[in-house]
């Protein structure tokens, strides 16, 4: 990936772990073009390596939009397709959800390590500004930039091990002054400018570039905890200093707004009608009902949607074999067993709402 290729070596600011940002760099570099087979397209062969393009997907008044992958801005086509995604396409689908008339609900699906920094805060904005209701939904991780995201919207729902936060910011150079010496190089650079060339290969920067570069850094990451203490103002900045937490422990500092187990609960807690819409289930499946009544009846904006973040929902229907052996479809039965019992000792939290703003 260009886009991150030029920041993680060319000293730009990232919303990324190091690490990350490198696993990524080494497994696009691993591709060999030359593999390909005559009677195989290049867009297929990197869809089972990298997996396929997501989508927007639209349904029942409901808008999910995917945010996967490492995040940049104006990226090729072929970085969206090695697992990249790009600022300006989740901005269309933004506007395209926000024109239809049909949707009331976006969710913001995130899988993504975090990226570069450009166009980040603008799209943050972007959401955190958006009149239809707004939901972040992560299962896998949403760090750095990614969380940066999700942090925004009306409501952030989480997996409980699913890994959130790591909010803050890093930019690097390889100084190669010693080893240019050892070989017997001498770089002579000609500038005008004391901050100009700051980093040069084989220079050693001055200690008034190397303040320019933190306080570079430093702008963003104030500006990362500003967004979320402007939505969460619960959170403490001390938890914002580039830890990454699941997403139990996200919701006990009020990082998020709570836990739900599978994307079939969050759907379920948008409304049993979306729930249908999107997985084919029937009415009675998983007691709808009778969850749906239960949750209105026994919950208040302060305190949340439930304790667990709501009973998950599995599987929707159970199979069984008929007598010829064959695979058969059967609802799956009005649950009679009794609740289970709450762990004592869970280092989470009850899911207590803390955005700042919530719509009907």
């Amino acid at each position: 990936m260009n886009n991150l290729h030029t920041a993680y070596f060319g000293g730009t600011p990232m919303l990324i772990e190091s690490y990350k940002a490198k696993a990524h760099l080494d497994r696009v570099a691993q591709f060999d073009p030359t593999t390909i087979q005559a009677n195989s397209g290049l867009e297929e062969t990197l869809e089972l390596i990298f997996g396929p393009r997501p989508k927007m997907a639209k349904n029942e008044g409901l808008a999910v939009i995917p945010i996967k992958g490492v995040i940049g801005s104006g990226i090729s086509e072929i970085d969206k397709m090695t697992g990249s995604c790009d600022i300006e396409d989740i901005e269309e689908m933004l506007e395209d959800a926000e024109r239809d008339d049909n949707i009331k609900v976006i969710i913001f699906d995130v899988d993504s390590p975090g990226g570069t920094v450009t166009g980040v805060p603008e799209l943050a904005k972007r959401i955190r500004k958006c009149k239809k209701r707004t939901i972040g939904w992560t299962c896998k991780q949403a760090c750095s930039g990614g969380y940066w995201l999700l942090s925004q919207c009306d409501e952030v729902w989480v997996s409980g091990s699913s890994i959130v936060c790591n909010i803050g910011c890093f930019m690097g150079f390889l100084n190669e002054a010693k080893a240019y010496e050892m070989e017997g190089y001498k770089v002579e650079l000609f500038k005008s400018g004391w901050a100009k060339a700051a980093g040069y290969p084989g220079t050693e920067t001055t200690p008034e570039q190397k303040a320019l570069f933190l306080a570079d850094v430093k702008e963003t990451h104030d500006w990362f905890i500003q967004d979320v203490m402007s939505v969460r103002s619960m959170a403490k900045v001390e938890d914002m200093q580039g830890q990454c937490w699941s997403g139990r422990l996200a919701a006990s500092k009020m990082l998020v707004t709570g836990i739900k187990d599978t994307f079939d609960d969050l759907l379920m807690y948008v409304g049993e009608d979306i729930y249908e819409a999107y997985e084919g289930a029937e009415p009675s499946v998983g007691g709808t009902n009778t969850y749906a009544q239960s949750i209105s009846a026994e919950v208040t904006p302060e305190q949340g949607k439930d304790e667990d973040g709501t009973t998950p929902i599995s599987g929707d229907k159970k199979k069984k074999k008929k007598e010829n052996g064959e695979d058969d479809e059967d609802e799956e039965e009005q649950p009679n067993s009794e609740p289970e019992k709450e762990i004592p000792d869970d280092p989470g939290c009850k899911p207590v709402i803390t955005d700042e703003k919530t719509k009907g």
